[in-house]
């Protein structure tokens, strides 16, 4: 019964994602009531508290731990949908840069204006930054090994255009390299770069996968 109701639970999150998703993507507006309500704060923390929660396989119900997964893929990918909006379309949104006084920054804030940098910065806390990182490793022994590629392969996705936000909110170097993500990157590289190991990876698709995996490297380093 508890579990009947936790899998309820769990597809009514999915279905309220795609809604969401449908509201915010390619809507300046909608992103910016989204941010002033603290909506990607709270969203990012319900994902993470979710992932907190999911058993191994030897669960009652591994399927509930599969859709668990699939509402924090759901969620990462809007993330990423919302700053390449941004990045892709910045001309419809406002922007505060070197030249923009004092005066027009105060009345923005006094107005409760959203810019182009805040919208940014909401989707790339230290919690969504974490929550990327975190859907290059989904377990496989619950999630299955298709799946499980599949949450990598949009997880790289988010990373690629959260890289530059996330790198300066951790602003971690070693020898002067900022490394945010970059070790949990290689990881994936090495388990995609197995030719004749038998995990059933179709060569043109392995080859994908890498230059995937070369094309965020190159952007992380």
């Amino acid at each position: 019964h508890t579990v009947a109701m936790a899998k309820s639970r769990a597809t009514f999150k999915l279905r309220a994602i795609y809604g969401l998703g449908s509201l915010l993507r390619g809507n300046p507006t909608a992103q910016q009531q989204f941010i002033l309500s603290n909506g990607p704060d709270v969203l990012v923390r319900n994902v993470l508290g979710t992932l907190s929660n999911v058993r191994g396989p030897t669960s009652a119900d591994p399927s509930l731990s599969r859709l668990d997964y699939k509402f924090a893929s759901k969620v990462l990918a809007l993330g990423e949908d919302v700053v390449m909006d941004v990045v892709l379309h910045d001309q419809e949104y406002i922007q505060i840069d070197e030249p923009t006084t004092d005066d027009v920054k105060n009345k923005y804030a006094a107005e409760r204006v959203t810019t182009a940098n805040q919208l940014v910065a909401s989707f790339t806390t230290e919690q969504w930054c974490d929550l990327s990182l975190r859907m290059l490793a989904p377990p496989t022994e619950v999630v299955g090994e298709m799946s499980s590629r599949g949450i990598k392969e949009r997880a790289l996705s988010a990373v690629r255009a959260m890289a530059p936000s996330c790198q300066a909110v951790y602003q971690e170097e070693v020898d002067g390299d900022i490394v945010w993500g970059v070790d949990e990157v290689k990881r994936v590289r090495v388990e995609w770069n197995r030719e004749g190991s038998g995990d059933g990876l179709d060569p043109v698709y392995r080859k994908e996968l890498l230059d995937l995996v070369d094309g965020v490297l190159g952007v992380l380093q």
